[in-house]
């Protein structure tokens, strides 16, 4: 086969670079001209699961939600498909009566009177419920007699105004640092900023208080064009922008004062003195919203202007004025509320007061919320390529300088791109994935580094083949060059360029092989992010891998031999510096690992044998793999504004912690769905597919049987240790029983004169099928008809089909509140998700065949992903280190070897992972990657020095020297220049191009350690000896070359040797000896070793 290939190049070498460059090409621009390109402007998305039984119900329960919408096939309220089949017919009967006659007759509008005892109401909008000609009516309020906190109020109010109004309202005049209450309370939909002080005083002392309104100015003032042009602006005055909410402002809104500026030392004083008077009703809900309006009963000066409560509420921190003494003055934070909007809007605001340090006099800004981390990724991500490009840069430097080759390093760089380019392409049409997660374009930097170590080796066996083969069957002592044989036939470059790919072929596969594999281990990830990363990453490996083995021997081919490019022609005396430094780096290099590994091979052993051990201790058992504790994934370094504010500064304020949805401390929900399955039929690799949903044929919610049995159940949920007591009615929380409540009503009603059979006290529980699928309807009509004050609209309760007539119950869900609150904490959310889950299905067991398919949800999103990242990153490692000893044993066809390799590659990963654990490194998306790919990372580095031990021979001293001759210096280039790569990443202000870097560095380093030092070590213990039969006639083509090995020191002579088994017109292999060459060195040149050799001898014979 090598033949045949070798011969192929040597006869369309043109004809096969073209074909590869014009196939590449198209490959690599379809997706970019056919596809739309990726957008990265919500970074989170598809950190998500899917495919766990979790999330099979949490898509289900989605798509239930979305069912319910109007447009949908589900309502919660019959009377909606009513009134929409009422709709459709008036809309029928409107265009057929305006089609026959000119002129419509008008009919009165007829009342319509409901029949269900419940009062009709109308709900304009889900906070509001006003009944029809409903009127707001109060009491009347005694003006002839007002206070004197009254009067002052009014009158600072009516100067307030007329200040205002007289003020010139015109942009280039008007200063926008004024204190009003004309745009109402902040809300964390405007920008916000957290304020310190660097001297460790209260925010509240006079002195601070000053900066702060200093400050003010200068966040309106140093871009002013931008504020304007963003800024909220005053009901009163389009001209005039928001106030600035902040502690300067309300203090000046309760002394009376138009700013901040005019404030004295006793209006603050004054400030405090009231919050400490007023904090006491605040925290006991006396003093909330809106106050001012006269609707809490709390003293005049604690609802003036609502000051009090917005400033404890939004603006200072929850530590000061709190229970139970109300006593504490020290405010270490503040926050200033600017009237910016929490959009991608502000980023221009933002980057220009990025560059002002975020600090101000003594004050300092450590943390902020613009609502700008997405829209900031998506600009740096793009940003911060040029590091990714630094890396590349001093890749592409370490080849240019080893081949000597600008040419072939500018096509070495244009092969690694076209293998990223063909791997998208495979990426969009091939595996029909639509998702690009931000974390594919980390792939980058690995196959810059695998392209680099897969060029290093390929060069270095075609120089070393091609010095040779020229040497043993050309006579000429002139021709040291193999440009000068290009005109003596194609055998002889056949024959190099088939030994050249026998040899390098072998190493290129196997390491791509286990590095492919460790990639494509991530799959078993329940993560779309992860499995997207996982397809990316091991395709771009393997295409590297094909367009290494076709694209660069094509382009050594051509640069040496047709073209004959002569190397470092204008760089000749750089070239005779580089190469002299390098050769005694390299010489200096190998005697000092050979010589550490001879004397203290057990040393080595023992303390990192030791250091492994412990590894994994710190990785499995303590501290552990820690598990993310936090919804918000990091996305910036630690020390960014942002991330301070979601990580530190967020919880310390009252709106933050009682805005959220479900947060910390709110009680985890309870809900059992009925007549849908819980199915994900979506694409999972796409976190925008969905599927749609399936109902459950078997669900029947009417049998008699299914009645007794669901109330049974709700009866049971309330006696459970899970269940949370809630006062006051549960009208929607469990139907069954409010609906048996309804029908417990008389039949006859007295005053409307209705007769509500069969809908009535006439029948009973459980009821018949047909009572009940009309009863149903009459009785949700009527709950959603009741006053809000006694019922709020919810989730709970039956589902109706639109598609039928009369509506028929398609889905039920029961909900109740639990009194396990909501935690980050695993084992917590894993303790409560056990029980409720167990006992629900025991309970399912006694279920009748229509509510046989229940199935339990919470709010255990977090919870789902926790437990994804915590199985499914330990299972794609041990996966990934297993399928790396599979590929050991039959390259080194020796158990022992192996058993060793495998132990180098375990301690390596574990290291590895032991050093991020203690570096507080959590269990998150990113770091999943990370660790489940680190055992693959680590199995290339023990595979050369297997390798190279496994077909060396003689004793197991001379064996683990050779290997470190032949291994060392290849795997420390392919450490130096993957792990440098990485290093250049670490000063991204992106956590995951930092993370990414740290890892890389990382265990290019451990494993190259591990596989040098422990491997080595191991193998020069339990290695064993190997004795080959040598031929005569290979004896006697081996003796030149053993001349000239034994004049140069740890000289890769086993390589020598397989080198010189051809004659000089026939070239045979070696098998299973041939993958010997797969650990070539790179460190010398033949060439340079033959002219020492020559040195020393004619030194010799002059002595």
């Amino acid at each position: 086969m090598f033949s045949a290939y070798a011969r192929f190049i040597v006869r369309y070498s043109y004809f096969l670079l073209f074909a590869i460059l014009v196939t590449s090409t198209i490959l690599t621009v379809i997706p970019l001209v056919c596809h739309d390109f990726p957008s990265f402007s919500d970074p989170i998305v598809g950190f998500e699961t899917r495919g766990t039984t979790l999330a099979h119900r949490f898509i289900a329960w989605e798509n239930l939600i979305e069912e319910t919408r109007p447009s949908k096939r589900l309502a919660v309220n019959p009377k909606e498909i009513e009134d929409q089949i009422r709709m459709n017919e008036s809309y029928y009967n409107r265009d057929k009566t305006r089609s026959g006659r000119k002129h419509p007759r008008k009919h009165k509008k007829k009342q319509n009177y409901n029949n269900t005892g419940y009062a009709t109401t109308f709900y304009s909008s889900p906070d509001t419920n006003l009944t029809v000609n409903h009127v707001h009516w109060g009491f009347g309020k005694n003006v002839s007699f007002e206070d004197e906190n009254a009067v002052y109020l009014k009158n600072h109010t009516r100067k307030q105004w007329k200040s205002l109004k007289n003020m010139q309202r015109t942009f280039d005049n008007f200063h926008h640092n004024y204190a009003s209450g004309s745009c109402g309370a902040p809300v964390a939909d405007y920008a916000h900023l957290v304020v310190t002080s660097n001297d460790n005083k209260s925010m509240l002392t006079f002195e601070n208080v000053q900066n702060v309104c200093q400050l003010q100015t200068f966040l309106i003032d140093f871009t002013k064009d931008d504020f304007y042009n963003l800024c909220q602006r005053s009901m009163q005055a389009e001209e005039i922008c928001c106030p600035i909410w902040s502690v300067p402002n309300y203090i000046a809104l309760m002394s009376g004062k138009n700013s901040c500026e005019n404030l004295t030392r006793d209006d603050v004083t004054y400030a405090v003195n009231i919050l400490k008077k007023c904090a006491g009703y605040f925290h006991n809900f006396s003093l909330m919203a809106s106050c001012e309006m006269d609707r809490c009963h709390v003293p005049k000066y604690c609802s003036q202007y609502d000051a009090v409560y917005n400033l404890l509420f939004y603006i200072i921190d929850s530590n000061a004025f709190s229970p139970p003494l109300f006593s504490e003055t020290f405010v270490k934070n503040v926050m200033i509320f600017l009237p910016l909007p929490t959009s991608s809007t502000t980023l221009p605001y933002y980057l220009k007061l990025q560059e002002s340090n975020m600090s101000f006099n003594i004050l300092n800004i450590p943390a902020m919320d613009f609502g700008l981390k997405n829209a900031l990724f998506d600009l740096w991500i793009i940003e911060d390529t040029w590091l990714i490009g630094l890396g590349g840069f001093f890749v592409f430097i370490c080849v240019w300088v080893y081949t000597k080759s600008l040419l072939l390093t500018l096509l070495l760089f244009t092969a690694i791109t076209y293998s990223l380019g063909v791997a998208y392409f495979f990426y969009i049409y091939v595996f029909n994935l639509d998702f690009f997660p931000f974390m594919n374009l980390l792939v980058i930097v690995v196959v810059i580094g695998i392209g680099a170590d897969d060029a290093f080796l390929y060069v270095k066996v075609w120089n070393m083949i091609s010095k040779q083969l020229i040497r043993d069957n050309v006579v000429t002592e002139n021709l040291t060059d193999i440009k000068n044989v290009s005109s003596a036939g194609e055998t002889i470059l056949v024959q190099i360029l088939e030994e050249t790919l026998k040899h390098s072929v072998s190493a290129i596969f196997v390491t791509t092989l286990t590095t492919a594999v460790a990639f494509y281990a991530s799959y078993v990830s329940y993560i779309p992010a992860i499995n997207c990363f996982s397809v990316f990453a091991g395709t771009a490996v393997l295409v590297n891998f094909l367009l290494m083995v076709s694209w660069l021997p094509v382009s050594v081919y051509i640069l040496d031999v047709k073209l004959s490019v002569s190397r470092w022609k204008t760089l000749g005396a750089i070239s005779k510096v580089v190469n002299e430094i390098g050769e005694d780096i390299s010489v200096i290099l190998n005697r000092f690992i050979v010589t550490c590994i001879m004397r203290l091979h057990t040393g080595f052993v023992v303390i990192l044998g030791a250091i492994g051990i412990y590894s994994i201790v710190v990785v499995f058992y303590s501290p552990g793999l820690r598990l993310p504790d936090s919804k918000q994934f990091q996305l910036f370094q630690t020390s960014h504004p942002f991330e301070q504010y979601d990580m530190n500064y967020k919880d310390k304020f009252l709106f933050e912690r009682f805005g959220n949805d479900i947060g910390t401390g709110g009680k985890m929900p309870l809900r059992w769905i009925w007549g849908i399955k819980a199915i994900d039929n979506g694409n999972h690799m796409d976190p925008f597919s969905k599927g749609k949903l399936i109902f459950d044929d078997s669900f029947s919610v009417s049998n008699p049987k299914s009645q007794l049995w669901l109330l049974e159940f709700c009866s049971k949920i309330k006696i459970q240790p899970f269940y949370q007591q809630t006062l006051g009615p549960l009208l929607p929380n469990c139907f069954i029983e409010s609906f048996k409540m309804y029908m417990s009503r008389r039949c006859i009603d007295t005053i409307d004169r209705i007769n509500r059979t069969p809908c009535c006290e006439s029948s009973h529980f459980p009821y018949t099928k047909e009572v009940f699928d009309f009863c149903i309807i009459k009785a949700m009509e009527s709950l959603y008809e009741t006053p809000r004050e006694i019922f709020i609209p919810g989730v709970a309760g039956p589902k109706f089909s639109r598609s039928a007539y009369p509506p028929a119950v398609s889905a039920i869900v029961i909900e109740f509140e639990s009194v396990i609150p909501y935690s980050m904490s695993y084992k917590v959310m894993d303790d409560f998700f056990v029980q409720v889950e167990n006992w629900t299905k025991n309970e399912l067991k006694d279920a009748p065949p229509g509510l046989k398919c229940g199935w339990f949800l919470s709010d255990l999103q977090f919870y789902d992903l926790q437990a994804t990242l915590a199985s499914g990153t330990l299972l794609a490692l041990f996966l990934s280190a297993g399928l790396g000893f599979i590929v050991l044993v039959p390259s080194t066809y020796n158990f022992t070897v192996s058993i060793c390799s495998l132990l180098a590659i375990v301690f390596s990963s574990t290291v590895t992972i032991a050093v991020l654990v203690l570096n507080d490194w959590k269990l998150n998306i990113l770091e999943s990657v990370a660790i489940s790919t680190s055992a693959g990372l680590a199995v290339d580095f023990s595979l050369h020095y297997a390798l190279s031990f496994t077909n060396a021979c003689g004793t197991k001293t001379n064996r683990v020297k050779c290997a470190l001759s032949t291994s060392s210096g290849p795997t420390a280039a392919a450490a130096l220049t993957t792990g440098f790569a990485g290093i250049f990443l670490l000063h991204s202000n992106l956590l995951p191009y930092s993370q990414i870097g740290t890892f890389l560095a990382l265990i290019m380093s451990v494993s190259w350690i591990y596989a040098t030092f422990f491997l080595c070590s191991l193998l020069l213990l339990f290695g064993g000896n190997s004795f080959k039969e040598v031929s005569t006639e290979d004896r006697k083509s081996l003796s030149r070359v053993s001349s000239v090995c034994s004049a140069v020191p740890n000289l890769e002579s086993h390589e020598l040797e397989h080198l010189a088994d051809s004659n000089r017109t026939n070239i045979t292999s070696h098998s299973p000896s041939s993958m010997s060459a797969t650990t070539v060195v790179i460190h010398d040149d033949f060439e340079t070793l033959q002219s020492k050799t020559e040195k020393n001898s004619s030194e010799i014979n002059n002595d």
